[in-house]
Parts: structure tokens; sequence; C-alpha cells
């Protein structure tokens, strides 16, 4: 999408021609397998419990306490601190900015030959493509979490 990006302002539309439709099928394939992995990861069983965190493999464990009166570098590097709705915003962020406009920005841009549609798909899928990655790791269930009980 970029390389067609640059082209369209170099003004090499026989490149764009050849690319752009490739940046089209690879953000639509793009988005099917995320969408897939999202699904995916929203059904996945964790392994990781309060005993695999501890390695205490007591039946029944309660920590009573988070041994400080304050977070620690655990609760504070380990956990993203954002509620359901927004993660909720952030994955509808990252397909409609990561996948969903640029897909029309693309298929625009390949039907008017102009290098705005191309250029804002790039501005576009750039913080979309973020959200995602921040989302990738704000799923992670770390065992820090567990042991502090971090609810995430």
């Amino acid at each position: 999408m970029l390389a067609a990006a640059a082209g369209s302002l170099a003004g090499e539309a026989a490149f764009v021609r050849g690319v752009g439709p490739a940046a089209l099928a690879l953000t639509l394939a793009a988005w099917a397998f995320r969408m897939l992995a999202l699904r995916r990861n929203a059904g996945i069983r964790h392994k990781s419990n309060l005993q695999s965190a501890t390695g205490i493999r007591a039946p029944q464990l309660v920590q009573k306490s988070m041994g400080m009166s304050a977070g620690s570098f655990n609760t504070r590097e380990f956990f993203h601190r954002a509620s359901l709705a927004a993660m909720k915003r952030i994955r509808l962020a990252l397909v409609v900015l990561g996948f969903a406009l640029p897909a029309i920005l693309v298929a625009t841009g390949l039907a008017w030959p102009s290098p705005w549609p191309w250029v804002l798909a790039v501005l576009v899928q750039v913080p979309g493509l973020m959200a995602d990655r921040w989302t990738f790791f704000a799923q992670a269930k770390h065992p820090q979490n567990l042991y502090y009980q971090v609810v995430s």
C-alpha cells in the first residue's frame, strides 16, 4: 500500500495499476486472517492460573494482600488498565482503521486516478495497525496479573 501511495504521488500510474490490486488483495487477506485470529484468541482457555503463577500447588490458593500499599512494577508493566468497553473500542478501531477503511480507500484509488486515496489509506492504516499490535499484547494473560490479582 505504501509503495502504491508513493508511486501514485510520483505519477507512476502503470506501477500503481500493477501494485494496487495486490495491496487490496493483501489487505483483505490480512483482514480475514486477523478476524480468524481474534475469534480463536477469544475462545482460548488459558493455562495460567494462580497456582502456576506462584508455583504453589495447593488446590485452594488465595492471596490476602498485595504486600504493599501501592502498585508495583508488575502491576504497572504487565497490565494495560483499559476497561472492557475501551478494549472493544480499540478492537473496533483496529478493524475499521487497519483494514476496512484502507480497503475502501484502495478500491477508490484503483478507480480514481488521484494519489489522495492512497495517501489517506496509508495514513489511516498506520494507527489501525498500531491498535492491532497493542491489542495483541493487551490480550496476554500474564501470570504476574494472576499473582497480584489484577483482572485482565
